[in-house]
């Protein structure tokens, strides 16, 4: 009996040492982590505008009744985070960039889950597909179904996923237009 207890005692004082340990560690961590975090945002908002856009300030616009975006905008144009929940794999989180002009400049994928080797070329090769087109003129759909962009081969699904998420904030683009005309 005293042996149970003894074991019991040793077990319920590691695991409050280690819980605090990791308490701790946590704490340590938590600022660097969101520093990390907001300067790779500023990157990535920076990386689909065009070259040379200076400092931004992050904004809001309603698109519809049911549905606000926040948005940053430069001398250059904007950008914008958009979600795609129909990835093959899952959710692709993308920063999007527009120009002033009217054009969808570029797309940095912020996160996914597509299969190495044929849906992760959303991050490489499908861009040449997709950048520097006019937001307003494109068909953001796939050839194979109706639009103008030429799908990764073998990743269909990835495809009209990022064009989906692009056609979403082409429509985000235009309440920004809106708002500034007013």
């Amino acid at each position: 009996m005293k042996e149970s207890i003894r074991l019991v005692v040793v077990v319920t004082l590691i695991c409050l040492v280690s819980a605090l340990l990791v308490s701790l560690a946590h704490e340590i961590t938590l600022k660097p982590i969101a520093e990390t975090a907001k300067r790779q945002k500023q990157e990535a908002i920076l990386a689909v505008l065009p070259a040379g856009a200076p400092a931004f300030e992050e904004l809001s616009v309603a698109v519809d009744a049911a549905t606000t975006n926040i948005y940053w905008k430069t001398e250059k144009g904007y950008a914008m985070e958009m979600e795609a929940p129909n990835g093959y794999s899952g959710v692709i989180k993308l920063m999007l960039g527009f120009t002033r002009e009217g054009d969808f400049w570029s797309y940095k994928v912020l996160s996914h889950s597509e299969t190495p080797g044929l849906g992760a070329h959303i991050a490489g090769s499908f861009m040449d597909n997709v950048k520097e087109r006019s937001a307003a003129d494109t068909k953001w759909k796939t050839t194979k179904d109706g639009g103008d962009i030429v799908p990764i081969t073998a990743a269909t699904i990835s495809s009209r996923a990022v064009c989906d998420a692009i056609n979403r904030g082409v429509k985000v683009f235009e309440a920004i237009q809106k708002k500034e005309e007013m």
